[in-house]
């Protein structure tokens, strides 16, 4: 706990990434029963999802790149 404390950053991705293998292990708990057109997840909830994970690795870079910078000058 106490290096998390010391960096935030990597506190910060060692959430993410458990966020990240939580997403996985609930999509692969989901039922098997497919829906009326066939689609196990629908194609437009999972276009959504991909979208917010977009937006947020964006910001990610940028933020990494900015503290990257910082640590340069």
């Amino acid at each position: 706990m106490t290096e998390q404390r010391a960096d935030p950053v990597a506190a910060a991705a060692m959430r993410l990434e458990a966020a990240v293998t939580a997403l996985a292990a609930a999509l692969t708990r989901r039922p098997s029963m497919a829906e009326a057109d066939g689609e196990l997840v629908p194609r437009a909830a999972v276009a959504a999802m991909a979208e917010r994970l977009d937006a947020t690795l964006v910001r990610l870079r940028h933020v990494l790149a900015d503290e990257l910078r910082a640590e340069e000058s």
